[in-house]
């Protein structure tokens, strides 16, 4: 019995035992499966950064046939692979290692500091144009390219082959010194008027050309020039000198610094005779390749691409001759074209100033910009004369600018075709013409109605006059008054001696003479008033001034031919003789013939108008008188009524101071006019 009651307490023991470490268990696997986390692989869809090149540089020249290639490394959000590297689009190598590395194929140099990979080929790079980029690639060969980038690898000498010089075609090499000719090359032979010799050549492209072009006895010339991108190469030389053995020496500079040179080619502008020379032709031996005779002519060309050389032209040449012209002259005056007498001309007179000037002046005168100003020049100069001159006159009454002031300055710019002639403003003191004055037209009621300018002479045509109703004039200037203030003289009609009154029927169309005083104060007129005026002066064309500019026209017409200068040269032909024709034109002519009653030899301006009683037309001047001389005065009238009064003087009859004379004229007629002192 006392052991079933100690069974049954060892069965209760161990049934609570593992009761209670069940229970225990079941609450440390709960507590522990609240802690564990699963964890899983995320896939990598971030590519690296772009790699960013260093050099060769975009676009760049190298003389190096294992140039190296640097870049700044890329970065990736986890890890980067290797690099990849194109050549041409293609790739030249790939998985490029992120370490130094030194294998058969290239040098790689890692730069960790500042992040630069160096990459250099070991195999050789022939001479031509590439273009190179670098692509970084990750883990999960996700990649990222860099910009393509272009350079090209030079590193032979440019090449230069001379094909022609003025009508000459030649050969010459600056790699084959054998094809320098040992003599002068004669070129414009058969053209007397000819000079300025085109040089044309072809050569590596984008190389630039220095040329020297030496003249015995003259200071040597220089060129700096570029062959252009397609290898063509040409320079226009300017005048030389005839009958001299001239010397060109070219260098010759490519992109990466290599230099070629072709030195000592001789030329000679042929110089001929009027009559024509006659000419023997003589053999001499030469290398030169044309024109020539040739007893036997070889011509091997040798064209070998290779990728390490650039092509080549290999000439062999048997024994040839060229043909020099020797003139037997059958007279003994040279045929010099007019433009290079201009030209010789020229250097004298630059040769004959400060060096520094003439070195200023030359330099100049051989830059773009003259070789491609001096071709219209005369024609620019004819625009800028009459544009500086519409400015000036315009510049005086600025503060009315319209479109009406505009047409009246203009038409005061050609007053040799339109010239105004009725109406006249004079300054009464000194009796002058009072020019580039403005004359306002008023109505009735004092409302601007129109308005003229005078021109050169005081003149002014009539205005747009309103019918029917009164009007008068009324003159606007700073450098006169008006009206003058005097008494009007007795003997004149109030047209010839206007002074602001209104006119109305009582008006015929006569000219009128309105006098003028300057302003209080002033004896002269200002500087800008006086320049207008000079200005006035020179645009009537008085016969020097137009000479010179003839002649200027005509100069660069001849020395630099082109339709611009042309244009300019022909205008100042008509001009020229549009005056001549006024000048020669057969004209009615009336002398007056001025005598003091007291004998007195005087000198005075006399303002003189003319009425035509048939035509109606009428014309008005001041002309300088000298009393002990007649003056003849070019008219187109037959039946005139002549007005001729000064301050101081007017017209004579009868003994009494008249105001106007009937005359009936014939051709070149002389007219007693007697003139007395007006009271």
């Amino acid at each position: 019995m006392k052991n079933l009651i100690i069974q049954k307490k060892t069965i209760k023991f161990f049934l609570v035992f593992f009761f209670i470490f069940f229970t225990f268990a079941f609450n440390q696997r709960s507590a522990f499966a609240a802690d564990v986390s699963v964890s899983a692989t995320v896939p990598d869809s971030v590519p690296p950064s772009v790699p960013i090149l260093i050099e060769p540089a975009d676009e760049s020249s190298l003389a190096d046939n294992t140039p190296t290639f640097r870049w700044y490394e890329a970065t990736d959000n986890l890890a980067l692979s290797n690099y990849v590297f194109y050549l041409n689009e293609a790739v030249l190598y790939a998985g490029i290692p992120l370490i130094n590395t030194d294998n058969s194929y290239y040098t790689l140099e890692y730069d960790s500091l500042n992040g630069i990979y160096s990459l250099t080929p070991k195999a050789i790079l022939v001479d031509a144009s590439y273009s190179w980029k670098i692509a970084a690639v990750d883990y999960a060969n996700l990649s990222s390219s860099s910009d393509i980038w272009n350079f090209r690898i030079d590193t032979l000498t440019p090449s230069f082959v001379l094909k022609k010089i003025g009508d000459i075609d030649v050969n010459i090499s600056a790699a084959d010194v054998g094809s320098v000719s040992t003599s002068p090359i004669i070129i414009f032979g058969s053209d007397a008027t000819a000079n300025e010799p085109t040089l044309v050549a072809l050569g590596e492209a984008n190389s630039s050309v220095k040329l020297t072009v030496t003249i015995p006895d003259d200071l040597s010339q220089t060129f700096t020039t570029s062959i252009d991108g397609n290898g063509n190469y040409s320079l226009k030389l300017g005048i030389l000198p005839r009958d001299t053995d001239i010397r060109l020496d070219f260098i010759i500079t490519d992109g990466v610094g290599h230099v070629s040179v072709l030195e000592k080619v001789y030329i000679r502008i042929a110089l001929q005779y009027w009559p024509t020379a006659t000419s023997t032709i003589t053999l001499t031996p030469t290398s030169i390749l044309s024109p020539s005779v040739s007893s036997s002519p070889i011509l091997t060309k040798t064209i070998s691409p290779s990728l390490t050389t650039k092509p080549s032209l290999t000439s062999t040449l048997s024994p040839t001759f060229t043909p020099t012209a020797t003139p037997t002259s059958t007279g003994i005056i040279p045929i010099i074209p007019p433009r290079e007498i201009i030209h010789e001309v020229g250097d004298e007179l630059v040769e004959a100033m400060p060096e520094a000037t003439a070195s200023y002046i030359r330099d100049f005168l051989s830059s773009k910009l003259w070789q491609n100003l001096s071709l219209l020049f005369a024609l620019l100069l004819i625009i800028a004369f009459y544009l500086l001159s519409f400015l000036i006159l315009l510049s005086k009454f600025f503060y009315m600018i319209s479109w009406p002031l505009i047409k009246k300055i203009a038409i005061l710019l050609f007053p040799s075709f339109s010239k105004a002639s009725k109406n006249l403003v004079f300054e009464y003191r000194d009796t002058l013409a009072s020019p580039l004055t403005k004359v306002v037209l008023l109505g009735q009621d004092d409302q601007v109605i129109d308005f003229a300018i005078t021109n050169l002479n005081g003149n002014f045509d009539d205005l747009s006059y309103p019918v029917d109703k009164k009007w008068r004039l009324k003159v606007e200037d700073d450098n006169f008054y008006y009206p003058i203030g005097d008494e009007k003289p007795s003997q004149l009609e109030y047209w010839q001696f206007y002074q602001n009154q209104l006119i109305g029927d009582d008006y015929y169309g006569q000219a009128i003479l309105i006098p003028t005083l300057r302003a209080a104060g002033q004896d002269k007129l200002p500087f800008f008033e006086r320049l207008r005026i000079s200005v006035l002066y020179l645009l009537d064309y008085p016969f020097w001034f137009l000479l010179i500019f003839w002649l200027f026209s005509l100069i660069f017409a001849l020395r630099y031919p082109s339709i611009y200068n042309d244009i300019a040269l022909i205008f100042h032909s008509f001009m020229l003789l549009f005056k001549i024709y006024l000048f020669l034109k057969k004209k009615l002519k009336l002398v007056l013939v001025a005598n003091l009653l007291d004998g007195q030899q005087l000198s005075e301006n006399l303002v003189l108008s003319f009425f035509d009683q048939d035509s109606q037309l009428s014309r008005s001047m001041v002309i300088p008188f000298d009393f002990s001389k007649s003056k003849q005065i070019e008219h187109s009238f037959k039946k005139i009524t002549l007005t001729a009064f000064s301050k101081n003087f007017a017209l004579e009859k009868d003994n009494l101071v008249v105001g106007s004379q009937e005359i009936v004229l014939n051709e070149k007629e002389e007219v007693p006019i007697q003139i007395k002192r007006a009271l």
